[in-house]
């Protein structure tokens, strides 16, 4: 997957990510970070014999934007689209491990929030929504097997997040936020029908925020 490809991919799911909201309580954030996976057990890989076979990715990075509605000053509920990248590290008992993972988390999120007499307010929040995940994988040999394709797939997902933002102006704030993200079970198809599946692909995302409101 080429990064226009890439692009138009996260054009469109920051599209569906915005919903009309109809309140005058419009809030929103846009998010830049890096982003770590947790090493991914490997469940198949194109019938393969595996024993606790894992794949490990480099650190990548995370963009995301968010729009909302606070429903009362510590309580607000929000949809997120996003973009993570990673490039493959390694494959265990793998002679060749070459690919990259572009995920799209759509999440639908709930948030706390405390607002008080400092600048300084936290925030906490959870979701649930679905990751559309690429896996360009251009040549990843295990065993007998060789996988070198691009593939596409829809995965159930989970988040947490919580940070601190520093509200320097009624209508902006600057924060950090840290995101775990689960992609639970992606897998892959090839050509030939064999699939590829992870068990899970754990995320951890720390990025400035900057936050507004209208």
């Amino acid at each position: 997957m080429n990064f226009e490809r890439a692009l138009r991919v996260f054009v469109v799911t920051l599209a569906l990510a915005l919903p009309a909201v109809a309140s005058e309580n419009i809030r929103g954030w846009y998010e830049l970070g890096a982003n770590v996976i947790e090493d991914a057990e490997i469940e198949s890989f194109l019938g393969e014999p595996l024993s606790g076979n894992k794949m490990e990715f480099d650190p990548g990075f995370r963009a995301a934007i968010g729009i909302g509605t606070e429903i009362t000053r510590y309580l607000a509920v929000e949809a997120e689209g996003a973009f993570h990248y990673n490039s493959l590290k390694s494959v265990g008992g793998a002679t060749s491990a070459l690919g990259d993972l572009y995920q799209f988390p759509i999440m639908g999120n709930v948030v706390l929030q405390w607002p008080n007499p400092s600048k300084f307010v936290p925030v906490i929040g959870a979701g649930v929504g679905a990751v559309f995940s690429v896996f360009d994988a251009q040549d990843i040999t295990l065993g007998a097997s060789r996988f070198s394709s691009n593939e596409e797939t829809w995965s159930f997902a989970y988040q947490g997040y919580a940070g601190v933002v520093y509200q320097f102006r009624d209508n902006l704030g600057l924060g950090v936020t840290y995101h775990y993200l689960n992609n639970d079970g992606p897998k892959w198809k090839n050509g030939s029908g064999g699939t590829v599946k992870v068990e899970r692909l754990a995320s951890h995302s720390l990025a400035l925020t900057l936050h507004y409101r209208f």
